[in-house]
């Protein structure tokens, strides 16, 4: 039977709530929150705001140290230009000028500048760029992005001069920017070392918080093996006083709803006992009192028609002795179904399996053999209890007769196995099934779900329109009720 096309009703150990209680009174609903995950994700965003920051501080203080010492290099610079000048040109020539940046290479081995001479008339007479090794691999974005924040006022400008302090140029001195975002690249390898650090601190933290929080499985999986009606089911002491308690607690409701659900079986298997001693009565009742006046009845009727019956004057009243002990009959055999659907005869006789088969046969002799009723057991069921036997033939009464008055089936298969301590009945049909949605529940389901919540068993109905139903039952072998 395909899902989908299945609609179920299940039972479980505990009648059903009323409609106004199983709503539970609460707010709207809430994600559910993963400490461990929301942990680690704070503490990722914690980490990379962090580094963030700290990354952009470094790099705004580069940037402001370089721009402090780009005075002094400015300086440094001027001097070794100044120097250099008398051997370039004539000293009143201040058209024709020329400087050697050679000059500057010195500088390359421990500071890093861009310099740019221009001379009186802003025309650009030579450019470098001084670094002590080349840019690192990435350095030129972060370069670009430091050029876009250098102003004019951050250049260091000095004139150029010749003997005797004649300026002849002037000298535009800034920081090298790519040297400066290979310095900052750098220190990239403390912030992988900053990771590290920090992956270490979250298995340090996880790890602890994990083995806490490894209890709520367990809690949880207690309280579903609680909803499947496992009252037995208890929680060790934690470690963790929340936890402990919260063991406590459920450790507490359990044992009260295992006292609760006991007295309910008891009340209910006893409540049972009672309907059955009532069938018992009634159908002692039925047979040894109507009986026998039915059977008084029909012998007074008989004496009559045979009185009457010679003589030709009385013929009218012959034929309605006639139909009245056919109508007496036809009582009496009632009678008699009654009394044995109410105490099955050959199954305190002959045990389960034996009243079973005949109850199949009355079946099928009351509805001319359709439709056709198969019955497969397996298993020892001589050793049950009377009252566990009972129980069961009525369920299989209720469920054979459910299928036979609602489903419109043509076959029917009943099958009953034991296995050990654990009992299981299935009852098939390929009727029409519920074709809206789960049926309602009548006398019969209700009788059904009733002895097996007594018994301490489980019931499931599996119906599909035009695919027929089956019923499902699940009970302890050798159990009155609760234990």
């Amino acid at each position: 039977m395909p899902p989908e096309a299945e609609s179920t009703n299940r039972l479980d150990r505990t009648p059903p709530p009323a409609p106004d209680a199983a709503r539970p009174l609460v707010g709207p609903t809430r994600a559910a929150l993963d400490l461990q995950r929301s942990l680690l994700q704070r503490l990722l965003a914690f980490a990379c705001l962090l580094t963030l920051l700290l990354l952009a501080a470094h790099g705004w203080q580069i940037r402001q140290q370089a721009l402090a010492d780009t005075p002094d290099t400015a300086a440094v610079i001027q001097q070794l230009l100044n120097q250099d000048q008398p051997r370039q040109a004539d000293v009143f020539n201040r058209e024709s000028i020329r400087v050697d940046l050679a000059v500057l290479e010195p500088l390359a081995r421990r500071l890093a500048f861009c310099v740019q001479v221009e001379d009186l008339w802003s025309r650009q007479i030579g450019a470098a760029c001084v670094r002590p090794a080349p840019p690192r691999s990435g350095a030129g974005v972060l370069a670009r992005w430091l050029e876009a924040l250098h102003t004019p006022a951050d250049t260091s400008v000095r004139p150029l001069l010749r003997a005797p302090g004649v300026a002849v140029g002037h000298i535009h001195v800034r920081p090298d920017w790519h040297t400066e975002a290979s310095h900052w690249l750098s220190s990239m390898y403390l912030v992988l070392v900053g990771w590290a650090a920090l992956a270490m601190l979250a298995a340090v933290i996880v790890r602890p918080v994990r083995r806490a929080l490894r209890p709520a499985d367990q809690i949880l999986a207690a309280i579903g093996r609680l909803e499947g009606g496992d009252t037995t089911v208890r929680l060790p002491a934690f470690e963790l006083d929340e936890f402990r308690r919260i063991a406590n607690e459920f450790n507490s409701l359990a044992a009260q709803l295992a006292t609760t659900r006991a007295a309910e079986r008891r009340l209910a298997t006893h409540l049972l006992d009672v309907r059955e001693d009532e069938r018992h009565y009634l159908a002692r009742e039925l047979h040894d009192d109507m009986g026998q006046h039915l059977t008084s009845l029909r012998a007074d009727a008989a004496y009559l028609r045979q009185s009457l019956a010679a003589s030709t004057a009385h013929a009218p009243l012959t034929s309605v002795l006639d139909s009245l002990g056919e109508t007496l009959a036809r009582m009496h055999e009632s009678i008699q179904n009654i009394v044995h659907r109410l105490r099955p005869p050959r199954l305190e006789a002959f045990g389960l399996i034996a009243g079973l088969e005949q109850l199949i046969a009355d079946c099928k002799r009351m509805h001319s053999g359709t439709p056709s009723i198969q019955f497969h057991h397996q298993g020892l069921f001589d050793t049950l209890e009377p009252t566990l036997t009972i129980h069961l033939y009525r369920i299989v009464q209720e469920g054979l007769t459910n299928a036979l008055r609602h489903a419109d089936a043509s076959q029917i298969e009943i099958d009953l196995q034991r296995n050990g301590e654990r009992l299981s009945l299935s009852i098939r049909d390929d009727g029409k099934g519920d074709t809206a949605g789960p049926a309602p529940e009548g006398h019969g389901r209700l009788g059904i779900r009733e002895r097996a919540s007594a018994l301490g068993g489980t019931v499931e109905w599996i119906s599909a329109p035009g695919r027929g139903t089956q019923l499902r039952v699940e009970l302890l072998a050798g159990t009155r009720g609760a234990t």
